[in-house]
C-alpha cells in the first residue's frame, strides 16, 4: 500500500512511496515502467535513466 504519490504535471510519471516502519521503498510508474526501488539516490538514478527529473514531480491534485 502505498503512503504518498507525486507524479509529474502531465501525469505521465508516477511515483509511489510506501513503507513498513521505517523501511521505505519507492515505485516508479511511466510508460513501459513499473520498477521498485529501494532508495531515493536509486529512484534518481533510475527516473535519470527514463529522461526524468525527480525535481518536475508534484503532488496530484485532489480529485
Amino acid at each position: 500500500m502505498s503512503a504518498a504519490v507525486m507524479q509529474t504535471p502531465d501525469g505521465r510519471w508516477r511515483v509511489e512511496v510506501g513503507g513498513v516502519g521505517s523501511v521505505a521503498w519507492y515505485r516508479v510508474i511511466g510508460p513501459g515502467v513499473s520498477r521498485a526501488v529501494p532508495s531515493v539516490d536509486k529512484l534518481a538514478d533510475v527516473l535519470r535513466e527514463e529522461g526524468v527529473e525527480l525535481g518536475d514531480f508534484v503532488e496530484p491534485e485532489a480529485a
